[in-house]
């Protein structure tokens, strides 16, 4: 009895030391791990020398719960890497003499989620860093550099820096045999992991947001100034009146007639109004109420005097300050701040191969667009179910050094099943790929206001309309 006993517990023990190193091996994160595999190679690949790596072919092994890696160099002008990538199947469909036949191919990315790569000097053979690849984006990636003995920590979020040069207080070559779980305990106080890795499973209202606007988009109609008011009559923005037609406008009455910034309100008003104790929507002159203050004097002041140079971010501001008040249990109106986007998320930015300070957050000017790609993927983390109101402000032309806000657009920034990145542009009653809206306002600053998606949107139908 006490042997059948004895065997149990000694079963049982030898079950939880299995499952602990299964759980160093495929660890919280959901992460291939390949730490076994690189403590058997040291000697022979991360720290041999070039010339005897040449020679070597590519290695494949198992890690201890079964998943491959292919250990391999790569070879480039200033320096070559070491590559332990999990494997990854990929499905390709093959179309002969008009059939169609299914078959699979395993390979090992070297930016796979699990992927570490050392990087060293072809010339003295010492390391540089290491990337370590954690997400489904190949643009995301913890780096660690080895200085003058030390060793630092960055965190990549494309071009831009979450972190930089965060002392890790460990030699560098104990990120040889280290776990990805080592790593993120060592670290999880000083490099913003949860800023850069997607719970899925909260993104179903924006995934659900998105295909009832693209929906509707083939319902629209551009038009000049034009937009719908509180009632769902066409007004004019610009006079806060009903729309009158002018001779070279074309107004399509089987359609919804809608300008860039009716646009936005659109789809604001569709949140709004199933909140409404009346029903309504937003009304015009609610919206382009001015939210900006410029010195009289200024080179800009003095030009507001003749322009509308911040038009588009009252608008947006006031649209999703109407979308928080409409569901807010609270009596006094929000401010602005509730949902101005600031966050200052970067440190700096890789530009041309050089490091260089970010301005970031810029109070009335928001953003530069380079950063926005990297600001949509943290906000996308950070703030899941929320969609963004842009402001576009642009160099005026024939006006040096004068910016107006003329342009918005709607952001819906999720991820995908399988973790990857997605963030839907929607402007002028069309969808656009967020890289070519990057491109397009490559000069520009962009102002966001975030606005929370909701299980009750009802846009505007055509049928609804009172269009003509």
């Amino acid at each position: 009895m006490k042997e059948n006993l004895m065997q149990k517990l000694f079963t049982l023990f030898f079950c939880v030391l299995l499952s602990s190193n299964a759980f160093a091996l495929y660890n919280s994160a959901g992460l291939p791990d390949s730490a076994e595999i690189r403590r058997t190679i040291i000697d022979s690949w991360l720290t041999a020398p070039l010339d005897e790596l040449k020679d070597k072919k590519n290695l494949v092994k198992e890690n201890e719960i079964g998943i491959s890696f292919e250990v391999r160099l790569e070879e480039y002008e200033d320096h070559f890497d070491i590559v332990v990538a999990p494997e990854k199947t990929i499905t390709l469909e093959v179309i002969s003499n008009g059939k169609k036949s299914v078959s699979e191919t395993k390979s090992y990315p070297v930016t796979a989620p699990g992927s570490w790569v050392l990087h060293r000097s072809n010339v003295t053979g010492e390391p540089l860093y290491i990337d370590w690849y954690f997400v489904q984006d190949s643009e995301i990636c913890a780096q660690f550099r080895a200085e003058n003995k030390k060793t630092f920590a960055d965190m990549k979020v494309y071009s831009f820096y979450a972190a930089r040069s965060v002392p890790m207080g460990i030699p560098f070559e104990r990120l040889y045999s280290a776990s990805f779980e080592n790593v993120y305990k060592w670290t999880s106080k000083t490099l913003p992991w949860k800023k850069v890795m997607p719970v899925l499973g909260q993104y179903e209202l924006s995934k659900i947001t998105s295909e009832i606007i693209r929906a509707q988009l083939p319902k629209m109609n551009y038009l000049e100034d034009a937009c719908y008011n509180e009632h769902e009559e066409l007004y004019s923005i610009s006079t806060a009146k009903k729309y009158e037609v002018k001779d070279e406008q074309k107004i399509d009455y089987d359609k919804i007639n809608l300008c860039g910034a009716g646009f936005v309100k659109y789809i604001i008003d569709g949140l709004v109004v199933p909140y409404s104790e009346n029903g309504e929507g937003t009304r015009i002159i609610d919206m382009a109420k001015p939210t900006v203050v410029l010195e009289s004097l200024s080179k800009s002041g003095v030009a507001s005097q003749i322009w509308d140079l911040s038009f588009t971010l009252d608008w947006c501001r006031n649209l999703a300050v109407s979308s928080l008040a409409a569901r807010s249990i609270k009596t006094a109106a929000p401010g602005y701040s509730s949902v101005d986007v600031t966050v200052e998320n970067f440190s700096s930015e890789y530009v041309d191969g050089k490091m260089q300070n970010t301005a970031g957050y810029i109070p009335d000017n928001g953003y530069s667009i380079a950063a926005l790609k990297s600001l949509m993927y943290v906000l996308g983390v950070t703030e899941p179910s929320y969609m963004y109101l842009a402001a576009i402000r642009q160099p005026v032309k024939n006006l040096d050094g004068i910016y107006a806000y003329n342009e918005c657009a709607l952001l819906i920034p999720y991820f995908d099943d399988k973790g990857r990145f997605v963030c839907v542009v929607f402007e002028k009653n069309k969808e656009t790929s967020f890289d070519d809206f990057i491109k397009e306002y490559g000069d520009s600053y962009i102002h966001l206001e975030r606005v929370k998606t909701s299980e009750y949107f009802y846009p505007m139908k055509y049928e609804e309309s009172t269009s003509h």
